[in-house]
C-alpha cells in the first residue's frame, strides 16, 4: 500500500505549500483577533482552530506523499459512494447539523464541522481519472465519451446546486472539463459542453433571487452599500489603502468591524492592506508557481491516471485561488470561496493539504530524462505477432514460444486519444502527453543490419 520508492518528491513544491500554509497562520491571526475579542473569546481562539485543522492538513500530506498514487484509482468507486451519500446527508439532516455561517453545507458533530464539497472535489478527479483511463480511442465518441460523461457531472453539480453552492458547483465544472480535456477528449464536445454549461450557470445566477441580488451588486455596489455591496466595497478600499508596501503587518483598519469574514473569504483584501501591492502579486506569482509546478509534474508523468490526477488537483487550487481573489478586486461576483492554504477554514486546508501530498506522490514517479537509445537488432516478422489470451493470461504453458507480454483485452498501452503500438526500433510518443508543450519526443532506436550485428556490437551477450 505504501509508496517504497527512494526517489524524492517535488521539494520547491513542497517548500512553496509550507511557506503558503505557515504565512496562512500569520494573516489568520492578523485578521481575526479583533474579531475573536468582540465575540468573547481569547484573540487567539481562530488561530488555535487553524493551527489543528492544519496538523490534521500535515498528517495528510504525508499519507497522501506516502500512498502510491495508484492505490486511489482502486479506491475510486468507494470514494465516490461515499461522497454521494455525504452530499445526501447534508440535504436530509437538521440544519442544527448542518447550517454554519448562513449556509447549509455542512457536517457538525460536536465542535468539529466538515465539508462534503471539499471531499467531492478531490473524489471528482479520482473517480474520472479511473474512467477516463480505459476509454482510449473511445473517447472522442459522444455514446462513450461526452453522454456519460455529462452524466456524472449532471449528478454531482446537481446535488452541490441543491445545497444552493454554485460557487463550489462551478469549481467542480472547470475540474471535470480540465481532466475531461487532458484525457484527450474532442474539442468539439468540450466546447458545446463549455456553452451548454455556461448557459445553465446563467439561468441559474439570474432566476434564483439571491443570486441576481449578488450580480446586481456586482454590477453597481455602491447602489447597494449598506446591504449586499457592504462587503465588496470595503474589500476594495482595504486594497486601494495599502499602497505599495501596505500599513505594515497587524495594521489593517478595514478588519475592525467594518470587513465581514476578514479571516475568510476576504483575508486577501486584509493581506492587500497590510503588506500593499508587494503581498498581493507575491500571493499571486506563488500560485503560478504552483501552477507551473503541478503542470509540469503532468507532463512528466510516465502513468496516464498519475498525469490526470496532477491536471486535477493543480486545477482546482490554482482556480480556486483565482476565485477568491478575483471576488476581492470586484473582477467577478461575490462568491464564498476560500483561499488555499491561507484562508481560515478547516476543511478546505485539510483537503488541499492531502491533495498536495498526492501529488507530491506523482512527483516522485516523473520521467526526468529520455532513455539512451540502445543498439538493437532488425526484429523478425513473427516478433510482431501478439496474440491475446482472453483467460488465464498468466499461465506459461499458454504462452508457447512467444515469452512477450500478452494483454486479454484493448489496454495494450494506454493512450487517451488513440492507441500506439510501438516497435521494437520506435518508441512513440504518448497520445495522452499531447496537450503538452514540455513532452519531449524519445529519440529513436538505432536498428543494426544482421550482417554487421556481430561486428558493432554486443547486444546478444546483454540480452
Amino acid at each position: 500500500m505504501f509508496d517504497r520508492d527512494q526517489h524524492a518528491p517535488d521539494y520547491p513544491l513542497l517548500a512553496l505549500v509550507s511557506a503558503l500554509t505557515v504565512f496562512g497562520l500569520v494573516m489568520v491571526y492578523s485578521s481575526s483577533f479583533m474579531m475573536a475579542v468582540q465575540e468573547g473569546h481569547a484573540a487567539y481562539y481562530y488561530l488555535v482552530r487553524q493551527l489543528i485543522w492544519a496538523a490534521v492538513g500535515v498528517v495528510g500530506l504525508l499519507i497522501g506523499l506516502r500512498v502510491r498514487f495508484d492505490r486511489w484509482r482502486r479506491l475510486a468507486l468507494p470514494l465516490m459512494a461515499g461522497t454521494l451519500l455525504l452530499l445526501i446527508a447534508v440535504m436530509v439532516l437538521p440544519e442544527s447539523v448542518t447550517k454554519a455561517g448562513g449556509a447549509d453545507r455542512w457536517i457538525r458533530i460536536g465542535p468539529i464541522g466538515i465539508q462534503p464539497s471539499e471531499l467531492t472535489k478531490f473524489t471528482l478527479i479520482v473517480y474520472l481519472g479511473s474512467w477516463l483511463m480505459g476509454r482510449g480511442h473511445k473517447l472522442k465518441s459522444m455514446t462513450v465519451g461526452l453522454l456519460p460523461f455529462s452524466i456524472i457531472m449532471g449528478v454531482i453539480l446537481g446535488m452541490v446546486l441543491l445545497q444552493r453552492n454554485l460557487s463550489t458547483a462551478i469549481i467542480l465544472s472547470v475540474i471535470g472539463l480540465t481532466v475531461f480535456f487532458a484525457a484527450g477528449a474532442n474539442l468539439w464536445h468540450i466546447g458545446v459542453g463549455s456553452v451548454l454549461a455556461g448557459g445553465l450557470g446563467w439561468i441559474l445566477m439570474t432566476t434564483v433571487d439571491y443570486r441576481n441580488v449578488r450580480f446586481q451588486v456586482f454590477k453597481d455596489p455602491w447602489k447597494f452599500a449598506r446591504d449586499g455591496g457592504f462587503q465588496p466595497i470595503h474589500a476594495m478600499y482595504a486594497l486601494a489603502t495599502g499602497g505599495l508596501w501596505g500599513r505594515g503587518l497587524g495594521q489593517s483598519l478595514q478588519k475592525f468591524s467594518w470587513l465581514p469574514s476578514p479571516h475568510a473569504d476576504a483575508i486577501f483584501s486584509v493581506i492587500g492592506e497590510e503588506l500593499g501591492l508587494i503581498g498581493t502579486v507575491g500571493v499571486l506569482f506563488a500560485f503560478l508557481f504552483l501552477a507551473y509546478r503541478g503542470f509540469r509534474i503532468a507532463a512528466r508523468s510516465t502513468d496516464p491516471f498519475a498525469a490526470l490526477l496532477a491536471m486535477g488537483i493543480t486545477s482546482w487550487i490554482c482556480f480556486q485561488a483565482f476565485v477568491n481573489m478575483a471576488v476581492v478586486a470586484q473582477v467577478i461576483p461575490f462568491t464564498g470561496q476560500t483561499l488555499p492554504f491561507i484562508s481560515y477554514g478547516g476543511s478546505s486546508l485539510a483537503m488541499c493539504m492531502f491533495a498536495t501530498g498526492v501529488l507530491l506522490n506523482v512527483s516522485k514517479h516523473v520521467e526526468d530524462a529520455p532513455p539512451a537509445p540502445v543498439a538493437v537488432p532488425e526484429p523478425r516478422p513473427q516478433a510482431h505477432k501478439r496474440r491475446a489470451i482472453a483467460l488465464f493470461p498468466n499461465l506459461a504453458f499458454m504462452r508457447g514460444r512467444h515469452r512477450g507480454p500478452r494483454v486479454s483485452s484493448t489496454r495494450r498501452r494506454f493512450g487517451f486519444t488513440h492507441t500506439v503500438e510501438p516497435s521494437r526500433g520506435e518508441l512513440a510518443e504518448r497520445g495522452w502527453q499531447r496537450w503538452s508543450k514540455t513532452a519531449r519526443r524519445v529519440p529513436q532506436r538505432a536498428v543494426v543490419p544482421r550482417s554487421t550485428a556481430s561486428s558493432t556490437s554486443n547486444w546478444r551477450r546483454r540480452s
